[in-house]
C-alpha cells in the first residue's frame, strides 16, 4: 500500500469563525496556488482514493487534485483536525481507522491537518520518520506539503516529497 499524506494548503487565518470546526477558514491566494501545485506533483501516482477532512481548507486543497485525477473526494470525519478537548491517542485511533478502512486500495491520498498527520506518520513508521523543524505555528508539516508513506515488508517508510515535480 502507498499512502500520500497531504497537509491542507495555507488557510486564511484571519477569517472569522471557529478554526477546528466546520466549515473553518478557506484558503489564501497562496493556498490556492499550493493546492494547484499538487496536480503535477501527484498526477502519475495512480491514486485510487482521495480521503478529505470535512473542513473547508482541506476540501479546497483537494479539489484541483480530485478534478485532475477524476476522483470523488471521500469526506471522512475521522481525518478532521484535532479538537481542543481531544486526546492525542484518540486522534491516532481515528486516523488509523481512516487508513485501515481504505486498505482495499493500493494507493490512497489523505488531505488533513498538521497534528493528526504528524502523529499518523509517527505511528505508521514507529517513530522513525524524520520530520523537519517546527514552523512558526509549531507544526512539523508545512501547509501544502506531501509525504509518501509506503508499506514495505511489514514496515512503513515515509518521505517528504519535494514540490518541484517529484514523480513516483
Amino acid at each position: 500500500m502507498r499512502l500520500y499524506v497531504i497537509r491542507h494548503a495555507l488557510p486564511d487565518y484571519n477569517q472569522p469563525g471557529v478554526y477546528h470546526r466546520p466549515p473553518g477558514p478557506g484558503l489564501t491566494e497562496q493556498g490556492l496556488q499550493q493546492a494547484a501545485a499538487l496536480v503535477p506533483l501527484l498526477r502519475g501516482t495512480n491514486i485510487q482514493r482521495l480521503v478529505v477532512s470535512p473542513l473547508l481548507r482541506c476540501r479546497l486543497t483537494a479539489e484541483p487534485l480530485a478534478q485532475a485525477l477524476n476522483l470523488d473526494m471521500e469526506t471522512d470525519e475521522d481525518v478532521i483536525d484535532q479538537q481542543p478537548e481531544e486526546k492525542l491517542a484518540d486522534v491516532n485511533v481515528r486516523m488509523l481507522r481512516a487508513v485501515l478502512n481504505r486498505c482495499d486500495s493500493q494507493v490512497v491520498a489523505v488531505v488533513s491537518h498538521a497534528a493528526p498527520l504528524e502523529n499518523l506518520l509517527k505511528t505508521l513508521t514507529r517513530n522513525t520518520v524524520k520530520l523537519p523543524e517546527r514552523d512558526r505555528r509549531g507544526c512539523y508539516l508545512r501547509e501544502g506539503s506531501v509525504w509518501r508513506a509506503v508499506l514495505h515488508e511489514g514496515q512503513w517508510e515515509a518521505n517528504l516529497l519535494p514540490v518541484d515535480g517529484y514523480r513516483c
